[in-house]
């Protein structure tokens, strides 16, 4: 018990550095594939596509360019950075679907629910959720570290001129996993991998940037040393959210 007790700690954090000197041995990825794609789910329906990403070119173009999204000023500046858990060494990312053929949720007169009702998304979150909770909490039983992403569409670009804004950064990562844009639902991913030792879990390494105006007038610009946001080395320090009491009644009946 304290072994999975200290796994749940630990899947706890948002990883945020990562050593790139270590790989991932690819039994254990087919593992959790596994895990993560037999995971339970309300009527045991497919709710999601799971896309898997060990291209380091790949990756570190997604973390660079398209990972924007972290706020650094809630309520006082405009400031973001950059999601670095997604510069992992492998990432787990969920498009969430609803698959027409397969519906076997009915109402209570016995009708078969329409695909794309509200509930019926529902479900597609709690699948997602449930199956990168497995998965995370497989990871960090197996000594790897993870963090949690939610970042594909804060950069914006209007397409044409026209004011109905494009989601450029959800698009480009529909690009680099090969998902049809009317298809692109991209909800949730997780990094897994194994931490630069050198850093604490919070800490970010060669991520000295700040996007500002955004998402759609945004500039990029480069981090003051002075700012208490950042560490000696002008990268951006990280919220340790993990380290509070969470307020979760538990009631035993």
């Amino acid at each position: 018990m304290n072994i999975e007790r200290n796994a749940i700690n630990q899947a706890r954090r948002c990883q945020r550095n990562w050593d790139y000197s270590k790989t991932i041995d690819e039994d254990h990825i087919n593992h959790w594939a596994y895990l993560a794609s037999h995971a339970p789910s309300k009527q045991d329906e497919s709710f999601f596509d799971l896309y898997i990403v060990t291209d380091r070119e790949k990756i570190d173009f997604l973390c660079k360019d398209h990972s924007w999204g972290f706020t650094m000023y809630p309520g006082e500046k405009d400031w973001v950075a950059r999601n670095p858990q997604m510069g992992a060494n492998c990432l787990f990312v969920f498009n969430r679907k609803v698959d027409e053929t397969e519906v076997r949720n009915v109402r209570k007169d016995g009708t078969i629910r329409d695909p794309n009702e509200a509930s019926r998304w529902d479900n597609a979150y709690t699948s997602i959720g449930i199956a990168s909770g497995t998965v995370a909490f497989s990871a960090n039983m197996m000594g790897y570290v993870t963090g949690y992403g939610k970042n594909f569409g804060y950069i914006e670009e209007p397409r044409s001129g026209d004011l109905d804004q494009a989601n450029y950064s959800q698009d480009a990562w529909g690009e680099v996993l090969g998902i049809k844009q009317e298809d692109n639902n991209l909800t949730y991913s997780l990094g897994i991998g194994h931490p630069n030792d050198s850093l604490k879990w919070y800490e970010s390494k060669d991520n000295n940037e700040y996007l500002t105006g955004g998402p759609i007038d945004y500039s990029i610009k480069k981090i003051d040393s002075a700012d208490p946001s950042v560490n000696t080395n002008n990268d951006v320090l990280y919220s340790q959210f993990s380290t509070t009491t969470r307020d979760i009644k538990v009631v035993r009946v």
